[in-house]
Formats: C-alpha cells, structure tokens, sequence
C-alpha cells in the first residue's frame, strides 16, 4: 500500500534540507576564508595551542618589525660614520704632506671642506629627527656651520647640543639594542683636535700656509698623535657598530626562522584543503538539490493523487 506523506513526515524532510543548506553554506565559507573554522570554538581542544601560536608569532613579527628598524638605523650610521673617518683622514694626510713638504696650499681649505662635511654628517635628520642628538631628536646636535665656528668656540664640546640618552629598541624576549650615538661622544675627540689645528692657524703661529716655520712643522708633527688618536676613536666607533650589525642580522635569521614555522604550524590547524573542501561542497551541493526536489514533490502530495 502507497503511504501519503504526513506533516511530519515533511517537517523532517524540511529540517534535512535545511541541514544540507548549512553544510552548502559553511562549505562556500570554508573556500572563501581558506579556514577550516571561522569560529575559535570549531577547533575543540587545539583551540588553546592555536591562541598561544598565534601570541608568539605576533610577538616573533614585533621582534622582526623592531630588528629591521635597528638595522636600517645601523646602516645610516655607518654611512655617516664611514663619512667622518674618510674627513679626518683627508686632514690626517694633508697635515703628512706638509710635513713631508715642508710647505702646505691647501690645508686650511681641506680642513675647512672636512668639518662642514663632518657637521652635515652629524647633522643628518631621517623624517624630523636628528639620528645623532639622541633624545633631543628636534635638536640639530652640531650647532655650527664652519671652521670659525670651531675657532670661535671656547671648546670644541661647547658646539654639541644632544643630550646622553642613546636610542635602543627590543628585538627580543631578553635583547635590547643599542642602535643611537651621540654626536659629542662620536666627534668630540677630532673637533678637539681640529680646533688645535685652526686655533694655531687663526693665532700668532699661523697662518699656516705655504712655506712651514720651524715652529709650525714642529706643530704639525706633534698633532699628527692627535688626529691618530681621534681617528682611532672614530675607528671604534664603526667597528661597534658594524658588530651590532653582525649581531642583529643572527637575531633576525632566528626571528624569521621560527616566523616560517609558527606560520606552517598555525596553517596546518586552522587551513582548509581547498581540494578536498571542494569536493565536500559539491557532495554538499548534490544532497541539497535533492533535498529540494524530494521536499517539493512531497509538498505536492495529498489524498486526492490517490482517489
């Protein structure tokens, strides 16, 4: 005998069809995000080891975002540091040459060509800030223009204007770099020894220019340990920073390392199979149609199709 359909017999046909609309649903949702879940709840129990991932991978980037910062700023020093050794060394050989000449042409010039490259150097300014002035960043830290401003000073430190504080930034759990310098600290001991230099030239022993008195070679000998002094200084000053480099490019390869494998980890809980939701959408997809086609016939039936 041919049963007719019942209202519950279509009400749980209906909550089928509205079951396989769901599964339609979520599977579309599933292609879209390329998530398996797009609620923390659908992971179950690994819900707590994808939230702390994805805490240290946030923190690991934060790490990566700071170190590549430190290493531009550490670049920008170098250049600059670089700058100032190549200045002094200029001034260095010019004061040889004369010595070895007995004579000099072009010392005031090199010397004053060397110090205004030196405070634009030290001067440098990277979007409003002053990278040598160290907190008083607004601050120009060389507060000079040329050689007579080095003579007029009674100290060549009275021409530094940046305070102490060295700029530093963390580049992990329990690192902290220092990555600013200070202009003063930098630049202090070769403005001292230029300021010999310019001093005795502006003075009763100078100018010292063409054919050298005994007393001006005897001069220029004696500050060549000066300026060797002071350049050594600024020597140091390249190779700390150049180790930091060194230091900090280890860090970010780590950084980066573990970056690459919370990223393969968090993907491998929460990432979707394309293909394999593909498949299921369109398994999904066939029930679904069905549901349609089996409930509309249903809602077609009644005694009448059987009198």
């Amino acid at each position: 005998m041919t049963r007719v359909s019942s209202f519950g017999h279509q009400q749980m046909m209906l909550s089928s069809l509205l079951r396989n609309q769901e599964k339609v649903f979520d599977g579309q949702m599933t292609i879209t995000t390329g998530k398996k879940e797009q609620q923390y709840s659908g992971f179950a129990t690994q819900t707590n080891t994808l939230l702390g991932a994805k805490t240290v991978l946030t923190r690991t980037q934060s790490y990566i975002n700071a170190g590549e910062y430190v290493d531009r700023q550490l670049r920008t020093n170098d250049v600059h540091l670089n700058a100032l050794v190549s200045n002094a060394q200029d001034v260095r050989q010019a004061v040889l040459e004369a010595i070895s000449m007995d004579e000099t042409f072009a010392l005031n010039e090199i010397m004053d060509q060397a110090f205004s490259s030196m405070v634009s150097a030290l001067n440098t300014n990277i979007g409003g800030v002053y990278i040598f002035a160290g907190a008083k960043s607004d601050v120009p830290p060389v507060n000079a223009r040329d050689i007579t401003d080095l003579v007029a000073a009674a100290s060549a430190q009275d021409l530094f204007q940046n305070d102490t504080r060295r700029a530093a930034a963390q580049v992990g759990q329990n690192t902290e770099m220092e990555y600013g310098l200070l202009a003063s600290e930098v630049a202090g001991d070769i403005f001292a020894a230029f300021k010999n230099i310019a001093d005795f030239n502006a003075g009763g022993g100078g100018p010292i220019d063409g054919k050298l008195t005994p007393a001006q070679r005897a001069f220029l000998e004696g500050e060549l340990a000066t300026l060797d002094s002071a350049i050594d200084t600024l020597q140091l000053f390249v190779a700390r920073n150049g180790t930091r480099q060194a230091n900090l490019e280890d860090i970010l390869v780590e950084h980066k390392d573990e970056e690459a494998f919370l990223q393969i980890f968090i993907s491998d809980i929460e990432d979707a199979d394309l293909a394999e939701a593909i498949t299921q959408l369109e398994n999904n997809q066939v029930a679904l149609q069905a549901s349609y086609e089996i409930t509309a016939q249903l809602s077609r039936l009644s005694l009448l199709n059987f009198l």
